[in-house]
């Protein structure tokens, strides 16, 4: 292979892990405003639940208004993944996904349970010290049931019961790694 045909293999092969590494980042519009992740179903599944809540009172949710319990399944980015592994610490750009869907129920001869029907919401929590005050930010894509997930969000205010409840309640460095085996199994590797 000759000079030239080595150098733009290089620079191709560069141009690659860039793009890669960049497109793993959050990405950020001005201070603080998120553009949506795309591709975080591609992302390492950790956990889920369904109906979990640390509200004193939570909302009455009843099938029947639409609002049963809701599953929350929690996704996080492959690097960040593999850097709590191999640390048990989330590094920094660590970036956390969870999706929310409706439970629906079935209830017919050699077919019971639950299952996840509409997703309804997306919240996306970010880990950036150097932007945030306390090391992370939460934030909303949802406009509502049966809507689309909005391009960008603002992150909630830090006065939002969810940051408080991330500090306050979260096993992890404000992650809840008490409900999610697969965090749990990796830390201990």
């Amino acid at each position: 292979m000759n000079k030239i045909a080595q150098i733009l293999l290089l620079a191709a092969l560069a141009v690659t892990i860039l793009g890669a590494q960049q497109a793993s980042a959050p990405v950020f519009e001005g201070k603080n405003t998120l553009v949506r992740p795309l591709n975080y179903r591609e992302w390492v599944f950790v956990g889920s639940s369904r109906g979990l809540s640390y509200a004193a009172n939570p909302p009455v949710q009843s099938p029947a208004s639409g609002m049963g319990e809701m599953y929350h399944n929690i996704y996080m980015k492959p690097e960040s993944y593999r850097e709590f592994a191999r640390t048990g610490k989330f590094p920094e750009g660590t970036v956390l996904a969870m999706e929310v869907a409706s439970a629906d129920t079935r209830r017919e001869p050699g077919l019971q349970g639950s299952y996840e029907k509409d997703f309804v919401g997306l919240e996306v929590s970010v880990k950036d010290s150097s932007r945030f005050v306390g090391g992370w930010a939460y934030y909303s894509f949802s406009d509502g049931i049966g809507s689309s997930y909005k391009a960008k969000a603002e992150p909630f205010p830090a006065s939002a019961g969810c940051v408080s409840c991330h500090k306050q309640n979260a096993a992890t460095d404000n992650v809840f790694t008490q409900f999610y085996p697969v965090l749990r199994a990796a830390r201990q590797k």
